[in-house]
């Protein structure tokens, strides 16, 4: 059923709740494999709390799609566990990121960048570990319970009663309305032209609702929306990314520094290199992610004008 990211197996005739519980039952597996490896083997391969953060990112996204048709009490309980298990693994995956990357900063290099590349690692190890207990927490306090409520949960999805014609009954419905709104927002959100971090973070964030759908939807749309619109909107995301690490970098560095000068002052020399020559590369990415962003907006308007053809087309057929 689950073939990585993609939900196969999903026909635009088949009844919501059959669909919502393929999809749930292959959404919620991916995330209770992972629990027990992010906390039994936690730096052996970093891919794992990668894998979980996605997982419960794919899953949240399932509930999202599919809340009208589970019982509101068991939707609100899975919900608020995977939210708990995905900051925290999310947190976690930041600092691997941060520190696997060190060693590849140019600024970080040469000799008089070692200090700081040395600092930054311990650091960054620190931080890290601190991330992992609170992971291992999360995963003590929300894991088991989460397990066991992601069993039960699909096989209670229902066609909710009394809600007249608005609540779609055939999952091609549900694709063409619930995609055409996510695909909509994004696309306005584009069209805004944002160019501040937080906005363009928010965009991000659409772009990855959307994204995420169409891993669920793709059987009711054309093979065009798998081979052009998702690759284009995941574009999009990690140019937006590189510009959200590079913001985020540049302010957390930019703190750390401060930090570092008022604590050690007589050490702060040796650091001071590496560091601001850290932080200079960091900010340098902001325009040049801006520059990219801009590019793709130009060919995202030549793709979307089709798109909206065809999205009309199957809400109408719908």
């Amino acid at each position: 059923m689950a073939d990585g990211k993609w939900i196969t197996g999903l026909v635009p005739e088949m009844a919501v709740a059959d669909a919502a519980k393929a999809v749930l039952d292959a959404r919620f597996e991916v995330v209770r494999n992972e629990l027990p490896r992010v906390v039994e083997r936690p730096y052996h391969d970093p891919e794992h709390v990668h894998q979980l953060r996605v997982g419960t990112r794919r899953a949240a996204a399932a509930l999202r799609v599919f809340r009208d048709y589970l019982p509101r009490k068991h939707h609100r309980a899975v919900k608020n566990h995977l939210r708990a298990i995905r900051q925290a693994a999310g947190d976690a995956r930041d600092w691997d990121v941060f520190r696997i990357g060190l060693p590849q900063a140019k600024a970080l290099a040469a000799a008089t960048g070692k200090p700081a590349l040395d600092f930054l690692t311990g650091y960054a190890l620190g931080e890290r570990t601190a991330a992992q207990e609170r992971l291992a927490s999360a995963v003590a306090s929300h894991g088991l319970q989460f397990i066991e409520l992601s069993r039960e949960l699909p096989g209670l999805a229902r066609t909710p009663e009394g809600e007249g014609d608005d609540v779609p009954v055939t999952f091609g419905t549900l694709a063409a309305t619930q995609f055409g709104e996510l695909l909509g927002a994004f696309d306005e959100a584009v069209r805004a032209n944002p160019t501040e971090p937080h906005d363009l973070h928010q965009l991000r964030i659409l772009g990855k609702r959307a994204r995420y759908a169409l891993e669920m939807f793709v059987g009711c749309f054309p093979p065009a929306f798998r081979d052009t619109v998702y690759p284009a909107i995941e574009k999009a995301q990690e140019l937006l990314g590189e510009v959200q690490d590079a913001a985020v970098g540049r302010d957390r560095l930019t703190a750390l520094r401060d930090k570092v000068k008022a604590a050690v002052p007589d050490e702060w020399p040796r650091f001071q290199k590496g560091f601001e020559g850290l932080i200079a590369s960091t900010r340098a990415k902001l325009p040049a992610g801006r520059k990219a962003f801009a590019a793709w907006q130009k060919d995202w308007a030549k793709l979307i004008a089709g798109v909206r053809l065809e999205i009309v087309a199957a809400v109408t057929n719908a």
